[in-house]
């Protein structure tokens, strides 16, 4: 007998495909660009529908060849099943949307544990092999999409301290900030581990925002990795988050730019770093948080070219240095497109990440005897070439200086390989 789901699966594709208009030539062209196409026309019907089905699969292979706490080889992988469905077009429910976002991490050792950083060498390998429900909230928009409040299951990174230019690199450190990422009992509802919660995102003018999230302070359940864990209550609190930036996409006319500003609390309490009580436990600190400024843009373009040329980012990151390791963080890099004649869809970026230690995790680990260094820094190359319109190869250079800040531990060589298909 069929599950209520299964029902309701069918019943949602028979919808889709009985109630869809002609099939838009051009809907059926980009999903020909997958590797399994437009399944026979079917993917753009549902498309001219509303419902969109999505499945990418990206794999790492990495080698630590010198320094950090050993040499190791690994390989890592991410199965991505995504269905973005607009219910306006599929209902008339006008400003809806569904959205469900699945992940399959999988493969052996998470590079990081080699390395011996705080850096993560692979922004997609987590050493848990595991199924879980990454995202599944539903969005409503008001006034032409001057206002959208969002409610469910939610990963913070896929909104907030967002740096596309960025987006080529495969250290972590290039993605959500490293002061922030390191906080909370769990981290800060980023990948791999999303929370429940909402957002409210306000737009005045196309290019002008200001967007809140509320969400659960404790990001699934740090003694259990595998599945999808959500649990409220207790003493978890709550991370509330806050951005505000100006974004105008190129044209002709202008460059791409982006510039936001952005702030985070965490309202539960945090052991003290250094500080103990007359018992001699850590004393409990009342909530924790910092703030963090980016900019992006275009720096250079070809000649009579829209997408070929040099562009840059930078960001600069405050953590509370009482409860957390990290003081600050800074991260910044370049990014040229079509560098090596012949090759205009390539993607060659440099980078640099540091991440910068408080003077209140230096003095409890020298009072404990733990020899320590002020900062990590991270470099990283990596050249992305696509083979074909669904399949792309990403080639991958990474040096660390000062693996977690451990005076003991010899800086680390990384080389990687990136794979990923659209299906």
């Amino acid at each position: 007998m069929k599950s209520a789901s299964g029902w309701a699966g069918s019943l949602l594709l028979l919808m889709a495909v009985q109630g869809a208009p002609a099939i838009e030539m051009e809907e059926a062209a980009v999903f020909s660009e997958n590797l399994t196409g437009d399944w026979g026309g079917l993917r753009s019907a549902l498309a001219a529908r509303g419902v969109e089905i999505g499945l990418d699969h990206t794999a790492d292979l990495m080698a630590i060849v010198e320094g950090g706490l050993d040499r190791h080889r690994s390989y890592s992988g991410l199965l991505e099943p995504t269905l973005s469905v607009n219910l306006e077009r599929l209902l008339g429910w006008r400003g809806g949307r569904l959205f469900v976002h699945g992940i399959t991490p999988y493969g052996g050792r998470d590079p990081i544990d080699s390395a011996g950083s705080i850096h993560a060498p692979s922004n997609l390998a987590t050493g848990v092999d595991t199924f879980k429900l990454y995202e599944a909230w539903f969005e409503q928009r008001f006034f032409d999409d001057r206002l959208a409040i969002l409610a469910g299951l939610y990963a913070a990174d896929s909104e907030f301290d967002v740096k596309e230019t960025a987006g080529i690199f495969m250290n972590g450190g290039f993605g959500t900030g490293i002061e922030f990422s390191e906080t909370g009992l769990n981290g800060p509802c980023i990948y791999p581990t999303s929370c429940l919660g909402v957002r409210v995102r306000v737009q005045p003018t196309q290019e002008h925002y200001l967007q809140v999230a509320v969400l659960d302070g404790v990001a699934g359940d740090p003694k259990q990795p595998h599945g999808t864990q959500v649990h409220l209550g207790g003493n978890d609190g709550a991370l509330i988050l806050g951005e505000a930036g100006i974004q105008h996409d190129a044209d002709e006319h202008k460059r791409f730019l982006h510039a936001a500003v952005g702030a985070w609390y965490y309202t539960a309490r945090f052991d003290h770093l250094r500080d103990v009580d007359a018992e001699g436990n850590p004393r409990r600190e009342r909530g924790t948080q910092g703030a963090y400024a980016l900019i992006e843009g275009e720096l250079f373009r070809e000649p009579d070219q829209s997408v070929q040329g040099l562009s840059g980012f930078l960001r600069l990151g405050l953590a509370d240095k009482k409860v957390n390791q990290l003081r600050w963080s800074a991260s910044g890099g370049l990014v040229y497109t079509g560098l090596l004649p012949g090759r205009d869809e390539d993607v060659t970026g440099f980078g640099i990440s540091l991440a910068s230690n408080s003077g209140t995790f230096k003095d409890a680990q020298r009072a404990a005897g733990e020899p320590v260094t002020s900062r990590e820094v991270a470099y990283e190359l990596s050249h992305w070439l696509p083979l074909t319109s669904w399949m792309s190869l990403q080639f991958n250079v990474q040096y660390i200086r000062h693996p977690s800040t451990d005076p003991g531990l010899h800086s680390a060589r990384i080389i990687g390989l990136r794979h990923k298909i659209s299906f």
